[in-house]
């Protein structure tokens, strides 16, 4: 915690299980002393996580050749203006947005570099020599790396309306529903943004999503109508 050409530079608090933040400005004092309380914060900052990982995942899949590739935090600070360091939290954030991708294998930190393994069908100068069995990549394949709360939408190719892979998590774990079809399709594209990743489906008819939407509205109708229960 510093003050340097009228920046406030400050510690962020993130509380658990909070989408708050408070940013705590103490220097010159001997104790804590709140500089701001910013609603959201959580969201902000996983945002920005997304983002560095995009950025990470895009320069080591095109160019790694032996299905690993090192970003080093100062190319962070360098080309997204992102401060990241050991021990400072979001390093942990940022490991656990890399973790969420499909593309990633394993994640490890040290040094300052970010040693990232990805499957090799997503990298480009292996993909020419990786045959997966003829076998297309299939939703169940995936389906259990998506969880986590990551923003990842299914989407019909033909048309429909994209609806949260998470949403049926929580069907699924709650024993509601029989998505099997869903479950087999096939996935046909990923499309990673840097708020969001888009999973197009084909091989199951289209009406399998409008039936996961109904019934993750009616999962949740009769939560609200059962009301809080009292442990």
């Amino acid at each position: 915690m510093f003050h340097r050409d009228g920046v406030i530079h400050c510690l962020l608090a993130l509380g658990q299980g909070s989408n708050d933040g408070v940013l705590v400005d103490a220097e010159q004092h001997d104790c804590a002393r709140l500089a701001a309380y910013v609603p959201g914060m959580r969201d902000i900052v996983n945002a920005q996580m997304d983002r560095a990982a995009d950025f990470i995942i895009r320069w080591g899949t095109e160019s790694t050749t032996s299905g690993s590739w090192c970003v080093y935090f100062d190319d962070l600070e360098e080309h997204l203006d992102l401060t990241v360091r050991e021990g400072s939290g979001l390093d942990s954030m940022l490991r656990a947005a890399l973790k969420r991708r499909p593309e990633v294998a394993a994640v490890d930190m040290h040094d300052g570099c970010i040693e990232t393994e990805y499957h090799p069908e997503y990298c480009q100068r292996l993909s020419n020599n990786f045959e997966p069995e003829n076998k297309p990549l299939r939703l169940k394949d995936i389906f259990p790396l998506l969880s986590g709360g990551s923003k990842v939408f299914l989407c019909h190719e033909e048309k429909g309306d994209p609806v949260p892979a998470e949403n049926m998590k929580k069907l699924i774990d709650a024993g509601q529903g029989d998505f099997a079809a869903l479950l087999n399709a096939q996935v046909l594209e990923i499309r990673p943004t840097s708020l969001h990743t888009w999973f197009m489906l084909n091989d199951v008819a289209p009406e399998e999503l409008v039936r996961l939407h109904e019934a993750y509205d009616a999962f949740r109708e009769a939560e609200r109508s059962m009301g809080p229960v009292m442990g």
